[in-house]
């Protein structure tokens, strides 16, 4: 079965807390990987992150290369696949367009980071370098199975 959510704990005003990430739809994955990729560095950029530094930092990049709209579409996307654990049990960061968990409404850097932490998720795995995971195809034979 495939794994679609994940739990992490990142602080909030100095008290660690509970998330847990829901992977983006696939509809909404490719519309992110579409957002993110428009807004990579050019290869021969002198500012631009090297290849060889970690993942989040380029995604710090390309955030901070996002309009206003293109981030604000991201970001809300992302916490509207993120909860929060509470005494009751998990509360949504975002419904729709409205704060479900008001006390991050004006946490920019826990809400950029569960973007950056979603972002990843959804994306995780997705520029394998071992080609195709299922491997090549069967041939059919004259029974039509492989």
């Amino acid at each position: 079965m495939r794994t679609i959510t994940k739990e992490i704990t990142l602080p909030v005003e100095g008290t660690p807390h509970t998330f847990r990430l829901t992977k983006l739809d696939a509809f909404s994955g490719a519309e992110l990987l579409r957002l993110l990729s428009r807004n990579l560095p050019p290869a021969s950029s002198e500012s631009a992150p090297s290849r060889d530094q970690e993942a989040p930092s380029l995604l710090e990049h390309v955030f901070l290369s996002m309009t206003p709209v293109d981030l604000r579409s991201v970001m809300t996307s992302c916490l509207n696949s993120a909860e929060i654990l509470l005494p009751a049990g998990y509360q949504p960061i975002m419904t729709g367009s409205e704060w479900g968990y008001q006390e991050l409404s004006h946490d920019a850097k826990t809400c950029l980071r569960l973007t950056l932490e979603t972002a990843l998720w959804t994306l995780q795995g997705f520029f394998g370098e071992s080609g195709p995971a299922s491997g090549a195809a069967q041939p059919k034979t004259e029974t039509g199975k492989p």
